[in-house]
């Protein structure tokens, strides 16, 4: 959300430009309008440049200010997310991911050469460990 005078810095750059090198054609010439005044036309080129840099100056920050809440709140959940995972032994962890790439019971079992009974003692332990119920649970834990 930018800063509410923010939208109005553009705006005035634009109109204070657009005046500066607005044009009038007369006798087959065409002239700036304010030829005349030098010394304004300048003024206004500066101010007009001033405030997009502005602009962009505030908008550069809040996205800075953006990327850093992002990589914080990112790295709080990936933290607590990894010290449950860091709690699975190593076949669970291999469960775990062969899970998480979408396999089933049934491709695990083949792909592990273990038993259905030490698979889903496998799995119970996986819930437990993580505080979740189901794959659906455990899938959408790892998306927040």
């Amino acid at each position: 959300m930018p800063h509410p005078f923010q939208k109005y810095l553009l705006a005035i750059a634009l109109v204070l430009t657009s005046i500066a090198i607005s044009i009038r054609g007369s006798d087959g010439k065409i002239k700036l309008v304010l030829h005349n005044y030098p010394g304004l036309l300048f003024l206004m080129v500066v101010v007009s440049t001033f405030l997009i840099s502005l602009y962009f100056k505030i908008t550069s920050r809040r996205i800075s200010s953006l990327s850093i809440q992002i990589r914080e709140q990112s790295k709080i959940k990936s933290d607590g997310n990894n010290a449950q995972i860091d709690e699975l032994s190593g076949r669970q962890k291999e469960v775990y991911d062969l899970i998480i790439s979408g396999k089933t019971n049934k491709e695990i079992i083949n792909e592990l050469f273990i038993e259905q009974s030490t698979l889903k003692s496998h799995i119970n332990q996986i819930y437990k460990k993580l505080n979740i119920k189901s794959r659906i649970e455990l899938k959408s834990k790892l998306k927040h």
